[in-house]
């Protein structure tokens, strides 16, 4: 066993692959990598190359946050073709793919190396980085033993009947740079260089997105000192890899999507009524609807009291993410009139009556806090979200659903 250190002379993640890769001991390759990018792949592809030719070879990539360059896959796939294997992953909802697993094998002894290095310059070579090369002989029951963990951890992240591992080819590798999660390289330096904003999750919208959206196990609840969690917290989570189905979109799971059809009170510059003036513009939601899931709203913890009005409550300043800019929201439980209301004239005036407003949550990671989309009649994604709005409002013609 051996201590990967970097920065230093020797013994770095990339002196190790470039090693263990033209050392022609070993049959096969495969490897988990979050994050690959043209700085690492250049160095590792001429070898990489010529073991594809006589060996197997399997990676795992994922393109969370623009971490992963086009061109990083792209020098991959030509690398490994056209016995080798690249595969995507990508699971729709804000989980990041991490790992960094290097593993080499042969039927008698393998090599695992495992730490924090991306396939990218820094990660190989120059960046702050540890890791552990293990050296395993098969023939030792405990090593054996560690090289089907791993085995099996691999099979599972390229399992493609997941819906959330795709295997690389050109088709895939082009629709990866339409929906912007895996961009070029001249864009990640433009973002970087402040020419554009960037969009640090680089999630696809999820009507577009080929990935599947993956319900996996959260992390454990938690109290703060003196408190109880919420009552939303309380609630049951899905167990790992269930779907959501929309009949189920009432009950008490944790669901990152809300949708509702855009009624005459939703829409254009703002309420008004005969001989006053105009009213303020507020999308409406049911009280039902919010009730159903609270947590989708935070509501009631990031609620505040209005201290001008009894029994009113705001979450100000809510960052929605609409057609690429930001909008800021004030979310509000209205007492008067028994509902729950998104006030943003950027926002209302975005829809018409009949049209779906589509909201769905972002993770922590991101600069807003909701990503939003108005979807118009007889446009194709209409009548999938349509289908998710299976909850009706008293005396409305609006629905609702989550997702």
């Amino acid at each position: 066993m051996e201590l990967i250190r970097q920065p230093s002379q020797f013994a770095r993640l990339g002196d190790c692959l470039k090693e263990n890769l033209s050392s022609g001991q070993w049959t096969n390759f495969r490897a988990a990598i979050a994050f690959v990018k043209r700085s690492g792949t250049r160095h590792v592809a001429p070898a990489l190359t010529a073991f594809s030719q006589a060996a197997n070879v399997e990676i795992i990539a994922g393109v969370d946050h623009g971490g992963t360059s086009a061109e990083g896959l792209r020098d991959l796939l030509d690398a490994v073709s056209p016995k080798g294997k690249v595969i995507v992953f990508h699971n729709r909802l804000p989980l990041t793919f991490h790992p960094k697993v290097y593993l080499f094998a042969n039927s008698s002894a393998a090599e695992l190396m495992i730490g924090s290095g991306n396939l990218t310059e820094g990660g190989l070579f120059t960046n702050y980085e540890a890791g552990i090369r293990i050296a395993l002989d098969l023939a030792k029951p405990g090593d054996a033993a560690i090289l089907r963990s791993i085995e099996d951890a691999l099979n599972a992240w390229a399992d493609l009947s997941s819906g959330i591992a795709l295997t690389l080819d050109d088709h895939l590798l082009a629709r990866l740079g339409e929906l912007g999660l895996a961009p070029s390289e001249a864009s990640l330096a433009a973002a970087g260089a402040g020419a554009q904003p960037r969009d640090r999750r680089n999630r696809a919208p999820t009507h577009e997105s080929p990935f599947a959206a993956r319900s996996e196990p959260r992390a454990p609840l938690f109290e703060r000192h003196g408190s109880t969690p919420t009552e939303s917290a309380k609630r049951p989570r899905l167990p790992e890899g269930a779907v959501v189905p929309p009949s189920r979109s009432s009950e008490r799971y944790e669901y990152r999507g809300f949708v509702m059809t855009l009624q005459h009170t939703d829409v254009g510059v703002g309420q008004t009524t005969a001989g006053t003036s105009r009213r303020s513009p507020e999308i409406f939601v049911p009280l039902a609807a919010r009730d159903a899931y609270p947590g989708f709203w935070d509501w009631p913890s990031a609620f505040e009291p209005d201290p001008k009005k009894p029994g009113k409550s705001d979450r100000s300043g809510v960052r929605f993410r609409l057609g690429g800019k930001i909008v800021v929201v004030n979310m509000m439980n209205w007492p008067d009139k028994h509902d729950f209301r998104l006030r943003s004239g950027t926002l209302r005036s975005a829809g018409n009556i009949g049209d779906i407003l589509r909201l769905e949550k972002a993770d922590s990671s991101s600069d807003w806090d909701y990503e939003a989309e108005v979807i118009r009649p007889r446009t194709n994604r209409y009548s999938m979200y349509m289908a998710k709005c299976q909850k009706s409002v008293h005396n409305s013609k609006k629905k609702y659903g989550y997702y």
